[in-house]
């Protein structure tokens, strides 16, 4: 049997489902299918003892309503979504200090003790940015050479540790100072009420009333062509195997890079896509009678070696955990191989920065350091679109953000809007 869209979309990930929901709110038919048993790949929940446990995202938007993401869940799909601000920007958890929270980006300065300190981040590296000759080098080299002072150092990689999983070593100057550049613009970041779910939720029923066709535990496995265009695919049912050919004017496809050439390779295609460096990154969820961080904020822990911040969305969002219980999620880098030696150290600095948390408090422990999550791609390192060999192909997801400094889910939605834009430009699509 033979089926016909305007676009097939493979992977239930927030890049493909925003991608069926702006196609679908244009008229498109579309069939978006999903190889695993649930929608949202990374930006989803999963229930655990009543509370709702992120498979990635911590129950954040990085910019809140204001930011891409935001706009286009408010603005552009009008969904009956709230997403309320942090009452801080951060707050700083250093050694042996009390903790020093700000609600706008420029608090900042408020994070080092001294005025040298504030004076070098000030005059030194935000006004100079543009005066940077270099900026194809990594951040850490490019600090090295201005500063040798330790806190600066912890304060940037407690920064991108927590929100990007990198190292400064692993950024180039380019990349940082378009990530700051947005943190600067954006403000804070908010959490959507009733958590990540609640967003895949929505996107859903939103596409489910435009008609388009959702499918789980469904897998694309090949793709054919003529020479100049994708014809169809052909996917796979993981349950039954059942095999089902579909075609369709436009192919999205959000999926890794390795999962990409994975079914170039079986479509026998004569281009692979590159292979991208992966962010390495995961955390624990706790619980907790009492709040932890008393006023909902990003907090950050410059000092530590491992966990680099903490969210409580459960102070926005209440219903995220049982009553009378909040939610305490982290963040770190698993740059290790030895997952299980780095969970321990990091599980340690955790009991430590929180004395009134228990053994028995840990929920749960996740990391991304294997093929999960298939579409994990380090910020600065996307891959572009290959339009040029196959027209009517596309690309979404964290591998495909773009070049313009959005970082995150924020990424992916820029990346969605491009390849949504581009499709509905085509003269097949002509409205």
């Amino acid at each position: 049997m033979i089926h016909k869209y305007d676009a097939v979309i493979a992977g239930g990930g927030l890049g493909g489902l925003l991608t069926a929901a702006l196609l679908s709110q244009q008229g498109k038919s579309v069939y978006l299918l999903e190889r695993l048993p649930f929608f949202g790949g990374r930006f989803t929940t999963h229930k655990l003892d009543g509370f709702e446990i992120p498979s990635g995202a911590v129950h954040m938007i990085p910019h809140s309503h204001r930011g891409i993401l935001g706009q286009t869940l408010l603005k552009d799909l009008t969904l009956p979504v709230k997403i309320v601000d942090t009452h801080n920007f951060t707050t700083w958890y250093w050694t042996n200090r009390n903790p020093i929270s700000h609600r706008r980006f420029w608090g900042i300065f408020r994070a080092f003790p001294s005025w040298k300190q504030r004076y070098f981040m000030f005059r030194k590296l935000l006004l100079t940015r543009d005066q940077v000759p270099n900026k194809s080098i990594t951040f850490h080299e490019f600090l090295s050479s201005k500063t040798d002072d330790p806190q600066i150092f912890k304060f940037f990689n407690a920064v991108t540790g927590f929100a990007l999983s990198l190292d400064i070593s692993e950024m180039t100057v380019s990349t940082m100072y378009q990530f700051l550049d947005r943190l600067f613009k954006s403000g804070k970041a908010g959490v959507p009420i009733g958590g990540c779910k609640r967003v895949v939720d929505n996107l859903i029923s939103f596409s489910q009333r435009n008609d388009v066709i959702l499918h789980k535990n469904h897998e694309l496995i090949s793709l054919e062509n003529n020479g100049s265009e994708i014809t169809a695919g052909v996917v796979r049912n993981t349950r039954t195997n059942e095999l089902t050919e579909v075609k369709a004017k436009e192919f999205v496809l959000n999926l890794g890079v390795n999962q990409i050439n994975t079914i170039l390779d079986t479509s026998k295609f004569d281009f692979r896509l590159p292979s991208s460096p992966v962010a390495k990154g995961g955390g624990f969820a706790f619980k907790s009678k009492a709040s932890l961080l008393k006023k909902s904020t990003v907090a950050q822990f410059p000092d530590c070696n491992f966990v680099k911040g903490a969210v409580e969305p459960t102070l926005i969002s209440p219903e995220l955990a049982p009553k009378g219980y909040h939610l305490f999620l982290t963040h770190q880098i698993f740059g290790s191989k030895n997952i299980v030696t780095a969970t321990k150290h990091a599980r340690d600095e955790i009991f430590e920065l929180f004395p009134s948390l228990q053994e028995e408090d840990e929920l749960c422990v996740h990391t991304f350091h294997r093929d999960w999550p298939v579409n994990n791609t380090m910020q600065g390192a996307d891959n572009k679109n290959f339009s040029e060999v196959f027209p009517n192909l596309n690309f979404v997801g964290d591998g495909f953000k773009g070049n313009a400094g959005w970082f995150m889910t924020e990424g992916v939605a820029y990346g969605t809007h491009q390849v949504v834009r581009k499709i509905l430009s085509q003269k097949n699509y002509a409205k």
